[in-house]
């Protein structure tokens, strides 16, 4: 297997480990869960699980320059309170169609931004991939009639600010782990560790931690899962994707969580899925496909063209 495709494998995973935390976010929002509290619970027991493993394998690699520490800070504000938070308060204020549409709009931003910040060209596979991402989850999740054409501008300000988060995790962590300045491990443990530390001290000063005296047994278990699955496995595959392949193509491929998580919705809740999120789960995967694709495989294809004439 060629390293293009590892990195397209290591993608798949990401983006089926970010699957399985969307039910198991619904389910916690429907028990009157704080999600804020979700997030931060979350996010330093992610990096609490990372910190034992770096503590086990080498821990003169937890020792980071001022300047690396600056870096990871930086990396910290987009991946915790700009893309979680900004996703979580986006459904507060537009429904959750409106809001997945605003989110899923990263990849074309991943694109269009890798093309001054890491400076790689995306193919025309990947622009075409980008639209139908769009296309799929408008087709998924907005015709299906759910929506209550409630609007606010607010939320698509939250919304907004979670795609750029997570647009620029995928290029900042594209130029750092292309370079091998740093692990993923490393860059994942002090990102959740800065990104958390953030979280609780916002909410400290803003509302304080009452309802924890209200949180069931299976709601932490839930969380356990989710930082298990979805921070823990699904960034260290996400960072190692990032070796191998551009953002635009990793951003591409992790969509697939989309489609994943109606799957595994349907498994845990029973929800079986509707003709429209079939459809656009469809979309998803044919967009996933032409993102995958090597960069120099149009020009295969026409120089075998030119030897078949």
């Amino acid at each position: 297997m060629s390293s293009h495709w590892i990195g397209v494998f290591a993608a798949l995973v990401t983006g089926v480990a970010w699957g399985v935390v969307s039910p198991l976010g619904r389910m916690l929002a429907l028990r009157g869960a704080d999600m804020t509290t979700v997030v931060v619970v979350r996010t330093l027991l992610a990096a609490c699980i990372l910190f034992l493993w770096l503590l086990l394998k080498n821990p003169r690699s937890l020792r980071i320059s001022f300047k690396d520490g600056l870096v990871l800070l930086a990396y910290a504000v987009l991946a915790i309170p700009l893309t979680a938070t900004g996703f979580l308060y986006s459904l507060k204020y537009l429904t959750v169609p409106a809001a997945l549409i605003i989110h899923y709009t990263f990849p074309l931003a991943t694109l269009l931004g890798g093309l001054w910040i890491t400076g790689e060209r995306p193919t025309a596979p990947q622009y075409i991939a980008a639209l139908l991402v769009i296309a799929g989850v408008w087709l998924g999740v907005f015709s299906s009639g759910t929506a209550d054409g409630s609007f606010s501008l607010l939320g698509v300000f939250w919304g907004l600010l979670a795609v750029v988060g997570l647009s620029g995790q995928f290029l900042m962590g594209r130029v750092l782990l292309s370079g091998k300045r740093l692990s993923g491990v490393l860059l994942i443990f002090y990102s959740h560790l800065f990104g958390g530390l953030i979280m609780a001290a916002l909410k400290t000063v803003f509302s304080g931690w009452g309802d924890l005296a209200a949180m069931q047994p299976s709601d932490w278990g839930a969380i356990a899962i989710m930082a298990l699955v979805g921070s823990v496995l699904g960034l260290i595959a996400y960072c190692y994707s990032l070796r191998y392949v551009t953002a635009a193509t990793a951003s591409h491929v992790c969509t697939v969580e989309i489609p994943s998580g109606i799957g595994l919705a349907a498994l845990m809740s029973g929800e079986i899925p509707t003709l429209q999120e079939i459809n656009g789960s469809l979309l998803i995967i044919l967009a996933i496909f032409l993102a995958a694709l090597p960069e120099d495989f149009l020009r295969r294809l026409r120089k075998e063209r030119v030897v078949l004439k």
